[in-house]
């Protein structure tokens, strides 16, 4: 196993990165996405509607559950960082885990015929919780590839920023015509009113995409010869500065979260129709795709830190003139909705652009690379701050007094919902920026260590 694990560094280290593996990472990205995304668009309605569990019951399942996947993350990252195989220490849980968790989400899609409002429960409970598992060995490995299949900088912000756009394609895909498949699978024998047939093609899809992607890439970074313990894993998190500030950075950018949560208020009470949503949503992931194309350039002459916060300098300017303005003209609601999603997501990319910064400071200072528990970290750390941002949305819903009774909304109501909307990314990304530019790790520091890792790794070829 050692032989062959070296081996296979030894030959993946000398093939440039190609565009066969970036085009398959990409694939696999929109399935990841569409995965998530079918379970978080229509799993609901369907235990509701179809397997006739009541709204309270399945919410208190997946409540539960979250809280069980939330611990997966840092296991399935030890677990990979103490992984030495001929394949590398990743593309085995891009398969494996990803058919098991394209087939769990397949599952869920599944009318299991009981008549008991106990096995139902058991049912969904038993497979919503395995399919939790099922994306923690996918997502974490998956965004950990992008740490290990190139070590050149900017071919790896180019990889994470057209990733992050590979994402939202997914979650659009899904978005866009899974309405329209379900209505259309509908009268279909065993077709769990159409849900089933829908779960069938998106899980297959996302399965091929992750065969390929199992097949096209390759990692470049050879792990350490000797695995890491328990110890020197929290030894790793304990002395990662960066990692550390990036954690920061996300609890203030709980905003973020928040908007995600109250467009859809904003849609039904300040423009006037929940139908004005996707007038809202196209733009927004529209402005999601542009990211690739600038944030490459952009790091070229501004470094994360720096960036993070201009960003979020130019989305308060923008915002400023939205709420001066207002929100009367459906063209100026279209054009602002663009920015914002690119803003938004010149944030997300930025992030996790640094936790793969993060991982080379690790792997500077103590020798071990661990992508793994980064990313597991990172996973862990997004799912603590979903629920946080639903805690923090229904607060300020209840302080601007929102009243879910009403069919319309006060004055105040309306103007705190539209302060929310056109302040809340250029805030959170102000505030995300702090902790990044406290931090050391940037300019001429960080230079210096990347020499240095570069160095090292060639010295241990």
């Amino acid at each position: 196993m050692g032989k062959s694990y070296e081996q296979y560094y030894e030959n993946t280290s000398k093939i440039p990165f190609r565009r066969k593996e970036l085009a398959g990472y990409l694939f696999a990205g929109i399935g990841d996405s569409a995965l998530s995304g079918i379970v978080n668009t229509f799993f609901m309605i369907f235990a509701t509607a179809v397997l006739k569990i009541s709204p309270i019951t399945i919410g208190t399942i997946l409540l539960i559950t979250k809280f069980i996947d939330a611990f997966c993350d840092p296991v399935v990252g030890y677990l990979i960082d103490n992984t030495r195989t001929r394949y590398g220490k990743l593309r085995p849980y891009i398969l494996f885990g990803g058919l098991f968790w394209a087939a769990l989400t397949f599952l869920l899609f599944i009318n299991p015929g009981f008549t008991s409002e106990a096995m139902k429960i058991a049912f969904v409970a038993t497979v919503y919780t395995l399919w939790g598992i099922g994306f923690s060995l996918l997502d974490v490995p998956y965004w950990s590839m992008s740490a290990t299949m190139t070590t050149d900088p900017q071919k790896r912000n180019s990889l994470v920023s057209l990733t992050k756009s590979a994402t939202t394609m997914g979650t659009i895909i899904v978005s866009l015509v899974g309405g329209v498949l379900v209505s259309y699978f509908a009268p279909m024998p065993f077709s769990g009113g159409g849900y089933s047939y829908l779960g069938l093609l998106i899980s297959l899809i996302a399965a091929i995409s992750f065969i390929v992607l199992f097949i096209v890439s390759k990692e470049r970074v050879k792990p350490t010869s000797s695995k890491t313990s328990l110890k020197s894993m929290i030894h790793i998190l304990k002395i990662n500065k960066p990692l550390q500030s990036y954690i920061i950075s996300q609890f203030f950018q709980v905003l973020t979260m928040v908007i995600t949560m109250i467009t859809s208020y904003y849609a039904i009470y300040n423009l006037g129709s929940i139908a004005l949503l996707s007038f809202i949503m196209i733009p927004t992931m529209m402005g999601f795709l542009l990211t690739p194309v600038v944030i490459p350039k952009l790091l070229k002459r501004i470094e994360t830190p720096r960036l993070f916060l201009y960003n979020g300098i130019a989305s308060l300017i923008v915002g400023a003139v939205y709420f001066t303005v207002g929100y009367g003209s459906l063209i100026l609601v279209f054009l602002i909705s663009i920015l914002s999603g690119f803003f938004m997501s010149i944030s997300m990319t930025l992030s996790t652009i640094y936790v793969v910064d993060s991982i080379d400071y690790a792997e500077w200072k103590t020798g071990y690379r661990a992508e793994g528990i980064m990313f597991a970290v990172q996973s862990l750390t997004a799912k603590i701050m979903s629920a946080f941002g639903s805690f923090i949305t229904g607060l300020l819903l209840a302080y601007i007094g929102l009243d879910t009774e009403a069919t319309t909304q006060s004055s105040s109501t309306l103007q705190g919902l539209f302060f929310i909307y056109a302040f809340g990314v250029g805030i959170s990304s102000v505030l995300g920026s702090i902790p990044l530019l406290m931090n050391k790790y940037k300019g001429q520091e960080r230079k210096r260590i990347q020499s240095e890792l570069e160095a090292s790794r060639a010295a241990s070829q």
